[in-house]
């Protein structure tokens, strides 16, 4: 019987909370302990699960052999480094890390020590996601929107690595390649970071994708429009609806020979409402697909280069609106 797998917890703030859930429902692996340099906090969170309250990283040396990392951005490059080096498995939350020299480093990093790293991009495992992830996709123009009430939580940073790297990570998985220009416009309402951005991505295959998010907004919007040639598809992640819009058989011929059918935009498409699945949910759904890849059961679903692609465009959409960013009542 293969060796049970021994798993750590870095980080019991907000996010670390649910991973723990998460980890501990697992009865094939054991959750050795739970790290934050908050020793209070680090108990609060591992109490539960029975694992091993812990401060110092060092200590876990030789202890576990994967790590889900979900401390704040700023020491994901320090955390993750120090278990790689180790021969540790990581599991890392989005975004990979606060810089692209960070990002690199880490990917970089685990490729030499020949390491499974992950990254915690989550909506890849969404019931959404996975139900148009078997389709032939080719998009020609995507639109994201992206909208949350404003958190005190997500004040180290700004709406581009708290919210838009969300739908930056779905846009690049669905095109398949790196933008050659990247234009947005963003600014703050309550500082110090900006809290809304819209952007426009052009690719070498002549996609286009904007990008619009905003965390001022009084309720919660996360919504995915893509079209390609004769087809429409609505990614809607609040309401957990999936929707493929086609135009029926012949109308394009119709059009073209000056004979429009009669009726209205009903009677010229079929609309077909994709079945998404209630479960798994994502988180858990992330974690297992974690395990899997460390067991060496499949390839990782969302590599650290997945991670760092997405940390190298959200860091163009920062460096694009920071000169000219809006400050608070116009300052």
């Amino acid at each position: 019987m293969a060796k049970r797998l021994r798993l750590a917890l870095v980080g019991a703030g907000h996010m670390g909370k649910f991973h723990a859930q998460a980890i501990a429902e697992r009865k094939d692996i054991d959750f050795v302990a739970v790290c934050d340099v908050d020793a209070a906090r680090a108990a609060a969170v591992a109490a539960p699960s029975g694992a091993r309250p812990e401060t110092d990283l060092a200590r876990l040396a030789g202890e576990i052999d994967a790590a889900v990392i979900a401390a704040a951005t700023t020491v994901h490059r320090d955390v993750a480094l120090a278990l790689i080096e180790r021969g540790v498995a990581v599991l890392i939350e989005k975004p990979l890390a606060g810089t692209v020299r960070e990002a690199r480093e880490i990917a970089e990093a685990a490729r030499r020590r020949g390491v499974i790293g992950q990254t915690g991009h989550i909506l890849r495992f969404d019931p959404v996601t996975r139900a148009v992830s078997g389709r032939a996709l080719g998009p020609r123009f995507i639109e994201v929107t992206w909208a949350a009430p404003f958190s005190p939580r997500s004040m180290d940073v700004g709406v581009v690595m708290d919210l838009a790297i969300h739908g930056v990570d779905l846009v690049l998985s669905f095109v398949g390649e790196m933008p050659d220009r990247v234009d947005a416009v963003g600014g703050a309402v309550v500082g110090p970071h900006e809290d809304f951005v819209n952007v426009r991505m052009a690719f070498p295959s002549g996609c286009v994708a904007t990008l619009t998010a905003s965390r001022m907004s009084r309720s919660r919007q996360r919504l995915v429009r893509m079209f390609g040639a004769g087809e429409y598809l609505k990614l809607d992640y609040a309401a957990r609806t999936a929707e493929c819009v086609t135009v029926k058989p012949g109308l394009a011929e119709a059009l073209r020979s000056g004979k429009p059918p009669a009726g209205g935009m009903e009677d010229l498409v079929a609309v077909e409402k994709v079945p998404v699945a209630a479960q798994p949910d994502a988180l858990r759904a992330q974690l297992a697909s974690f395990i899997e890849a460390v067991r060496g059961e499949h390839p990782v679903a969302v590599t650290l280069e997945d991670g760092a692609r997405a940390v190298e465009v959200a860091a163009k959409i920062v460096a694009g609106i920071s000169a000219g960013m809006t400050q608070p009542n116009g300052r």
